[in-house]
């Protein structure tokens, strides 16, 4: 089992990339990485971005199961085939997909998403949240749909799938690529079976500068309830 972590992102919205932001003294993607070294079973963590700097953060975190870092592509798809490209690994392996921006991830969801893809063997597995605001469709300004919330849920990462199939979703996708927003979304358009467990709040996405706000937060809170603490 890998992980392919997708940090090419410029962060138009944050001001800065978002994958080396400073969060209590470490970079953002540091804390992603170590998440995904101390789960167990993960025997390989590839990274998506700009390897003259990934791979010297990897080393300084002490991340021993660093494999390598592939330059990204003109958006998330495009990045996704050339981390695919990159993982040298047999076709059947359990690749996880995790966006660089939620640097928040805990090993226990990592490995709850893991022991999902397990038996029976799905297509995919995602991790996901009940969403709890009313979501409305609007179009042109005006609201066409009040869509039923009971049967909606807030998608996130990491989520995983075997490297085979995944690659062949990505290659025979066409056009679809365009309108995707995530990996699992092709393996659905196939008509692949891709399993939902429970996500966690505070896996986060850093996107503008008032997630900081809450992501400093969290980090206090774990330091803190790990009997750290944090100064300030």
């Amino acid at each position: 089992m890998v992980a392919l972590v997708l940090a090419g992102g410029t962060g138009s919205r944050m001001g800065r990339p978002k994958q080396f932001i400073d969060l209590l003294g470490e970079p953002a993607l540091s804390y992603t990485l170590r998440a995904f070294e101390e789960a167990a079973g993960v025997d390989g963590i590839y990274v998506v971005g700009d390897a003259a700097r990934v791979g010297p953060l990897a080393e300084e975190a002490g991340i021993s199961r660093y494999a390598g870092c592939a330059a990204p592509g003109e958006n998330r798809p495009g990045s996704a085939i050339e981390g695919l490209g990159m993982v040298d690994e047999p076709e059947d392996t359990l690749v996880l997909v995790h966006d660089g921006s939620r640097c928040l991830v805990t090993r226990d969801l990592i490995e709850r998403v893991v022991a999902a893809a397990s038996d029976p063997i799905p297509d995919g597995v995602i991790p996901a949240l009940p969403v709890p605001d009313t979501v409305k469709e609007v179009r042109e300004g005006v609201v066409r749909e009040t869509l039923d919330r009971s049967r909606l849920q807030a998608v996130q990462t990491p989520q995983s799938f075997r490297l085979g199939p995944l690659r062949e979703a990505y290659r025979e996708s066409g056009e679809a690529l365009e309108r995707v927003t995530d990996d699992a979304s092709l393996i659905e358009m196939r008509g692949g079976v891709v399993r939902v467990v429970e996500g966690e709040r505070t896996n986060i996405k850093l996107t503008s500068p008032e997630d900081l706000i809450f992501a400093r937060a969290i980090l206090q809170a774990r330091l803190a309830e790990a009997g750290r603490g944090v100064a300030g």
